[in-house]
């Protein structure tokens, strides 16, 4: 049976397709990688992409036909079998071929990634969390350029690539979970939940230029050669310049926020954590973006496996099959 130019009902999307199930439908072509296999053959491993998520794909067959046709960002028209490896789903490639003018039942809107929940309703709690809990005039006015500044921009960014809140409005979303966790824990410990609140808020903002979406998800070239603590902090000093008289030792107590909030230097940050304040927000960075791993393993494994295939950032596998 030729699946490859039968474009027929709904669209197939990512989040919809089921192991065992033939497909051909338009998908963005996100990474490609040229590997070899145990034999020493080529094979292609792809990320393909539409609105609803991201979905592994190998390609062992035409290998350097469709390599030389390929390009990241671009939208193809892809044939295959959903099948499941180590627990997650992923398609292997029969056919593929590039997008034609007219194609029936293409939609560019399909392409058009939008967060997973009501980004605008969870970025105006954000900011309300923070105008209810600042106090200090500095903080205040800090936290409202930020707002006119970067508050679409952050509705919309990644987390990160890969590892955890790796999808658009990630950002917001690890950024509004820290600062909720940030009013509940910093009054038992008698922590300044200020500084940790703006803490939080500047801690990753450097992801919303480490990372570019389109054509394809991929580093920029700050993002490679700086990373994303250079950049938050750099977009920390230059807001900060702009509120008169911004007290300088508070200035710098932000500044560790940010640069220590890896918790270790083989991490990335140039400092461990050395106040309270530092320490928990290194904790909660991590706590919540390991607990996305988990949830991200959960939603995205397979009914039928009892656990997860392991996860290098977690350090085991996860029972998926409760």
């Amino acid at each position: 049976m030729n699946l490859f130019d039968k474009s027929k009902g709904a669209p197939r999307f990512i989040d919809s397709l089921q192991t065992g199930e033939n497909v051909s439908w338009f998908y963005r072509v996100q990474e490609i990688v040229k590997k070899k296999t145990k034999n020493g053959d080529d094979f292609l491993d792809l990320t393909l992409m539409d609105k609803t998520g991201r979905l592994p794909a190998k390609v062992w067959s035409n290998v350097g036909e469709y390599h030389k046709l390929l390009r990241a960002g671009d939208i193809y028209k892809i044939s295959g079998e959903i099948r499941d490896y180590r627990g997650k789903k992923q398609i292997t490639v029969s056919h593929l071929r590039a997008l034609v003018s007219g194609d029936p039942g293409f939609d560019p809107g399909d392409f058009n990634e939008t967060p997973p929940f009501d980004s605008e309703a969870l970025l105006a709690e954000a900011f309300t969390l923070l105008d209810g809990n600042l106090s200090d005039p500095h903080l205040r006015r800090l936290g409202e350029l930020f707002k006119e500044e970067y508050g679409p921009v952050f509705s919309q960014a990644y987390g990160a690539q890969k590892i955890h809140h790796a999808f658009a409005g990630g950002l917001l979303q690890h950024t509004h979970s820290l600062l909720k966790m940030i009013l509940a824990i910093a009054p038992h410990y008698d922590l300044d939940k200020e500084l940790l609140l703006i803490g939080a808020l500047f801690h990753d903002i450097g992801k919303t230029a480490e990372f570019k979406t389109q054509p394809a998800l991929e580093t920029t070239l700050a993002g490679g050669l700086l990373g994303h603590l250079v950049i938050s902090l750099k977009i920390f000093l230059e807001m900060k310049n702009k509120v008169t008289d911004f007290p300088e030792a508070l200035s710098i107590r932000i500044q560790h926020l940010i640069v220590s909030h890896h918790g270790q230097k083989e991490y990335g940050s140039p400092e461990v954590p050395k106040t309270k304040e530092a320490y928990l927000l290194h904790l909660l960075d991590l706590l919540d973006s390991r607990l996305n791993i988990f949830s991200e393993q959960l939603k995205n494994g397979e009914a039928q496996k009892l656990f997860s295939d392991f996860n290098q950032a977690l350090g085991t596998r996860i029972l998926l099959n409760k």
